[in-house]
């Protein structure tokens, strides 16, 4: 999954120590990159690019149900589903956090005029 997020939204959602990563081969551009462990015990690998400012998340191969993991990861990370740009076709975003989403819009309210409208007078 990738997401666009700026830096210092990256370290208030995920305060974890990142390292960086220079290395040419590891990464295509600057990054930084951390392990992280969920609260249900499972690992994921965690790289932002420091130029593109996308955030990557990766998870492991052996995983029987990345949906499930992605879920655990937005259950934790208050990542907005909006900055998602790309998930696997196998890999379903939470529906729940979609679901909440909408319903924290406030209804939209009718504007009130200043006049009152009426209709003209019948003539005779």
């Amino acid at each position: 999954m990738t997401a666009r997020l700026s830096e210092a939204e990256l370290l208030k959602w995920l305060p974890v120590p990142f390292d960086d990563i220079d290395d040419p081969l590891a990464t295509p551009e600057p990054s930084k990159g951390a392990l992280i462990r969920l609260e249900n015990g499972a690992y994921v690998v965690v790289y932002y690019g420091k130029d593109s400012n996308q955030l990557t998340l990766e998870i492991p191969e052996a995983t029987r149900d990345s949906s499930e993991l992605v879920a655990s990861f937005f259950h934790e990370v208050p990542l907005p589903l909006s900055r998602v740009l790309w998930h696997r076709s196998d890999t379903k975003l939470p529906r729940r956090r979609r679901e909440a989403a909408a319903n924290t819009q406030k209804p939209v309210r009718a504007k009130r005029s200043a006049r009152r409208v009426t209709l003209p007078a019948k003539r005779k």
